[in-house]
Formats: structure tokens, sequence, C-alpha cells
């Protein structure tokens, strides 16, 4: 037999009533939000998708909360918004640290009672399917980032919110949830990954004012509700570049960069800045790929030992006979020949339709290319790099530098990452893997096959160059040279004939 309903006591539920009315007074909500000068122009800028990037504890994560909370509403004082009921996403790092201790509690607090149902958070929010449901029918669903890929997929949403920058295999699945809608999405984060994909996809476009991006910039003293001591604490125990990242939010090359020592300020030069003459040793590298882009690059080295490339073509969907005419016609239009050129060994692979390798088909086009000297194992070529990437003493520039028409290899030097563990648990416990990420580096992979040839920067060659080399000009003068051969320039020695004075043997 059933038990006869609880009698309602009115004066408990009178009681309980205050009790809610006091703390909706007490404790922050959405009604009670004031946001500072940062969160205002975020939740006021009109573009579609926006990047609200910044400091830790600079209120980037309240922001986004508050968003999700008008949008689920029905109702924002800056925007037009979908009618209720919305259906909306959140996704934050992990479901331990990242939902259930940052971003949960965040909704807990800024929601206010007469959104939810029943006015009541454990009547609103399933433990078990991680869905908060408000009383007029809306909701967000909770997500994390260590999810299987597939989870990602299904029904259509009107908003994402990504707190902290998503894996890109995850943001483009949530962005294809917004299609149907035609939805919105934000992002809040603070770019401890470095300069990943958002950097290059969001963020640049956005500063350079792309209509569908807003990018707001918010650095931890931008909040007032901060003690300035202890900021300063925090920030004087950290690295520079830790420090750059967490007080003011910026993008650097952190983590898995390949080339840390790259900087296009010191690495890179305008054209116009770089003088070729008869007394530069001519080298082209090439990679090659039909549906990936060949990058053919040119490097001039000049008897100090600077090395500079300064010219390249990266293309896609070529023929090697298109690529050959190329080849020819810009070093006929440079007026050079190159002393050699060099090949990724897979060359070597035969094309099974002509039945011929594919480095017989580059040299049938009279390219010359060889590719029997280079070694396999990408370490050699990558440790030559990052010597020559180091500031020569003997100048106080780098031994290699790249002129600004190489913006392929600028490009890929800039962003090239490690091979990346499948989460950030894994990648706390265990060893950083070794191996490049296969992606976006084809000119990379071009510029190591001459660079295995270049000898290795030792103290001693380094002062070798700088005796033999110290008064090098754009004139040659046969008391520079002899006869000798030159440990420093990988056993090349200098003609001593007076009509051959320019050139190398």
């Amino acid at each position: 037999m059933a038990r006869p309903a609880k009698k309602a006591n009115p004066i408990e539920a009178l009681y309980k009533a205050s009790e809610q009315l006091r703390l909706t007074s007490v404790q922050p909500n959405l009604n009670r939000y004031k946001p500072h000068a940062k969160q205002l122009a975020f939740s006021s800028d009109q573009h579609k998708h926006r990047l609200y990037i910044g400091g830790n504890r600079s209120g980037k994560t309240v922001a986004g909360v508050i968003e999700d909370i008008y949008y689920l509403k029905g109702e924002h004082p800056h925007r037009k918004v979908p009618e209720t009921p919305v259906r909306g996403r959140v996704v934050g790092v992990d479901f331990a640290s990242g939902i259930d201790k940052i971003l949960l509690p965040q909704f807990a607090q800024w929601v206010p009672k007469s959104l939810l149902i029943n006015g009541s958070w454990d009547d609103s929010y399933s433990k078990e399917r991680r869905v908060l449901t408000l009383e007029n029918g809306s909701f967000v669903e909770f997500m994390s980032y260590d999810q299987d890929l597939q989870k990602f997929a299904g029904t259509s949403r009107h908003f994402v919110h990504f707190d902290e920058e998503p894996p890109e295999l995850v943001y483009d699945e949530c962005r294809a949830r917004l299609v149907d809608t035609n939805g919105d999405w934000w992002m809040t984060l603070t770019p401890v990954e470095g300069m990943e994909y958002i950097y290059e996809q969001v963020y640049l476009p956005g500063k350079e004012g792309h209509p569908s991006f807003g990018v707001i910039e918010v650095e931890m003293t931008d909040n007032p509700y901060l003690e300035r001591a202890a900021i300063e604490e925090y920030l004087s125990s950290l690295t520079p570049e830790q420090r750059a990242i967490r007080e003011k939010g910026q993008f650097i090359q952190v983590g898995g960069a390949v080339f840390k020592d790259f900087n296009q300020l010191s690495h890179t030069i305008p054209p116009t800045h770089f003088k070729l003459t008869q007394r530069h040793r001519i080298y082209v590298s090439i990679d090659y790929g039909w549906r990936d882009p060949t990058a053919i690059l040119w490097h001039a080295v000049a008897p100090d030992g600077q090395i500079t490339t300064f010219a390249e073509h990266y293309q896609s969907h070529m023929t090697i006979a298109e690529h050959a005419q190329v080849f020819h016609k810009k070093n006929a239009e440079m007026g050079i020949e190159p002393y050699l050129t060099v090949g990724d060994p897979a060359l070597a692979q035969t094309n099974g339709v002509k039945g011929t390798s594919y480095q017989q088909e580059f040299n049938l086009h009279g390219m010359n290319v060889v590719i029997d000297i280079i070694p396999k194992q990408i370490g050699v070529g990558l440790n030559k790099m990052q010597q020559y990437m180091k500031i020569n003493p003997n100048t106080g520039k780098p031994f290699w530098q790249i002129t600004d028409d190489c913006p392929n290899l600028i490009s890929e030097l800039s962003k090239l990452k490690y091979k990346r563990r499948a989460n950030r648990q894994q990648e706390l416990s265990l060893n950083k893997l070794e191996d490049i990420q296969d992606k976006n580096n084809h000119a990379f992979d071009s510029s190591r096959y001459f660079f295995t040839l270049m000898d290795d920067l030792t103290p001693d060659t380094i002062k070798g160059l700088k005796e033999r080399f110290m008064d090098f000009d754009d004139t040659p003068t046969i008391a520079q040279f002899d006869n000798r051969r030159d440990p420093g320039l990988s056993g090349w020695k200098f003609r001593s004939t007076a009509e051959d004075a320019v050139g190398w043997e």
C-alpha cells in the first residue's frame, strides 16, 4: 500500500523561499554580474566567432559561462540570440578538473535560481548525462577533450563554448554541429599549448580584421578583483616565457616546438639585404610530392660560412616536367648554375606508370638530382639546421638566414612541432616523443637534405672561419685563398689561378 503524500508545511516552505531569496541577494549570479572592461568588450563583440584570450585569473572562464547563460536564457544584453529552447555545448580540458572543478561550479554560481527547474540545481543537472536543463527547455551538455572523437558527433547545437584550446579534430567536429543552426562559438583560453592551429586559423585572421572572428585579449592585471601583490608574487616565480603566457596570454613557441631558436626578426631578411655574388656556392634541395607540395629551395653558401636560403618553389599537383621548367627558368632569371642539387632518398622509388624512378625523371629533365649521399635518418639534417640557427660570434648574425620571399619555409620553421602523446596525462607522465609531426613539413624536409652536407659547427670550425675569411667582401682576391683543403668547409679547396679565383673546387 502506497504511503500517503507528506503534507506540505507552509512554514517550512516559507522558510525555504526566504532562504533562497537571501542566498540570491548575497551570492553572485547573472543578475548581479558586473563585468570588468575586457569582459564587457568580449560580451559586446558582434563577431560570430570570438576568441577571448588572456592570462590566468583574468576572468576568461567567468565571461564564457555568462555568455553560455545568456544564450540558454534566450536574452542577451548586446546581441540577438536564438529563441528558446536553446541547445548548447561546453567543452573543457577533462571531466575531473576542467568540468567538475571549474565549469560546473561557475554555472552553479551564476545561473539564477529562477532559471532552474523548481529553482533547484539538483533537479536541473543530470550527473549521469552531464547535462544542465533549464525551466524554459534550454539545455547545455558538458564534454571533455579527452573523450573519443565520435562522442562529439550527433545533433545540432546553437552554440559551443570551448574552455581552453581544443584538439583540432574536436574543434572541427564541434563546429560541424553548428551548421544546421548557423550557430556561434566562442573560446576562452590561456595559450599554454603555444602557437597551435588556433593561432593561425583564428587569432591572426581576427587581428587582421577577418569579418567572422573577434579577438579580445586580456591580461591578468586587467582583473580589478585581484590583489596586485598576489599577482606579482605568483609571476615572480615564472620564467620569462611562462610569464608571457600566464600574465599576458601571449602566443609563443613552447613545449613541442622543433626550432625554439628560430626567430623571424633575426633569421629572416628582406631580399634586398642579400647580394648574390660569384663567390657563393649555390645548392638546390628538393622534397617531391604530388598531392602534397613539392618544395624546391635555393641555398647560397658564402666562403665565410654564412648560409642564405634565397629562393623557393612550393606547389602541389604539378608534374616533374613542370617543376623542371620552373627550376630552369628561375636559374636563368638569377643567372646561376647550381653546384649541386639534392633530394629525398625516396626519389629512388619507381613510378608505377612509367617504370622509371622519380630521380631518373628529374634527371631526364636536366635537373641532375643526387640522392645517394643523403642519409635517411632525419636527425642528421635536423641537428645541422639547429646548429646553423645559432648566432655566429664572428658576425653577430645567425649562420643561416632566409629571405622573406621564402614564405612557406619560414612558416614551417615557425610552427613545426614534435608529435604529442594521446592526452595530457601521458604528456605529464611519459617521456616526450622525438618524432616530428608529419604535416606541413615539406620545405623543412627539403632544407634538411641540403644541411646534411654542411659541416658540424664546432668551436674549431668557427675559429677557422674567422681566421680565413675575416676580410671577406664582395671582391675576390687570391691572397685570401690557397690550395689547402679547408676543414671548416666540407673539404673544399679554392682555385688558385687568377681567372678562376671567384670559384671553388
